[in-house]
């Protein structure tokens, strides 16, 4: 016992399985049975077979790996034009997104402060000292789809030259005029493309003139509050944040107060992070007050 306590655990394991081995080999050996082992096998050679059969199982999962990872694919513009479309039109809306959400609506700003860096428009304004605020989008939704048309039609543009760029190699292409129309809705915003495109290879002729582009995001939702913001702000110098949010607890609204007495609002929904920021000023305080 002395001696396998001074052994570590693959000693001690390799001593008993020899013991094991010679009492099974004592045993055939009375049964008049030749063992298929002895104790003068080389352990050299039962290490290299369990290293065999370690690699075989490497090796076995590997194969398992390449066999069940699919293959990616990447989908042309000639093997698929609408997908094609659609993915360049998705990228453009969301461009245009990331630019007018942290700025009030507006691609280009105008009548804005300066917050966090980036230039917010005013949604509600007032140049007078106790009055309130005049709604300065009183269409923001309509504001906001003309926003994103103007930004991305010029960009679907080049998304259709690209394509039938790499369809005249093999096809003659014959397309008609772009007309490009955006749509908010719920939770969602929708770009309807007009545009026909004819392909001809022989006598075989095809003709796509459906592009329509669905794009998941809340701002309908989210230009819907800030119109909610903005008439009250407009009508009694103050919007309840606090109470709005008990009751549709979907959304996080927070103000921030400038020095100058400008509200900046800041909307985002708590399940996607979107956001949308913009300013107002609301019966406003002289200095000293």
């Amino acid at each position: 016992f002395y001696l396998l306590s001074k052994l570590n655990c693959s000693q001690a394991a390799g001593y008993f399985l020899s013991l094991q081995m010679d009492d099974d080999e004592n045993r055939c050996k009375q049964r008049g049975i030749k063992p298929i082992w002895s104790n003068k096998m080389n352990r050299k050679a039962q290490i290299t077979i369990f290293i065999i059969l370690g690699l075989i199982f490497v090796v076995g999962i590997a194969l398992l790996f390449l066999v069940v990872r699919k293959p990616q694919i990447n989908v042309l513009p000639e093997n698929n034009p609408p997908a094609f479309i659609e993915s360049c039109t998705r990228e453009a809306v969301e461009e245009a997104i990331a630019l007018l959400a942290p700025q009030g609506g507006d691609i280009t700003p105008k009548g804005s402060l300066f917050y966090n860096n980036t230039d917010v428009t005013f949604l509600c304004y007032t140049s007078s000292f106790y009055q309130p605020c005049l709604t300065q989008r009183p269409l923001l939704i309509e504001h906001l789809q003309e926003e994103i048309t103007r930004y991305i039609q010029p960009r679907v543009a080049t998304c259709f030259l690209n394509l039938e760029k790499n369809l005249a190699r093999e096809y003659t292409i014959e397309s008609s005029k772009l007309g490009v129309e955006t749509v908010l809705q719920s939770k969602q915003i929708a770009v309807h493309i007009s545009k026909k495109v004819s392909v001809q290879k022989g006598e075989s002729v095809t003709s796509i003139d459906d592009f329509n582009v669905i794009v998941i995001h809340p701002l309908y939702d989210l230009a819907v509050i800030a119109t909610e913001i903005t008439n009250q702000e407009s009508l009694y110098c103050h919007f309840d944040e606090l109470g709005y949010m008990i009751l549709h607890p979907s959304y996080d609204i927070s103000q921030f107060i400038t020095s100058e007495g400008n509200t900046v609002y800041t909307i985002q929904e708590v399940a996607t992070g979107e956001s949308l920021t913009f300013a107002v000023r609301s019966c406003p305080l002289p200095p000293g007050y």
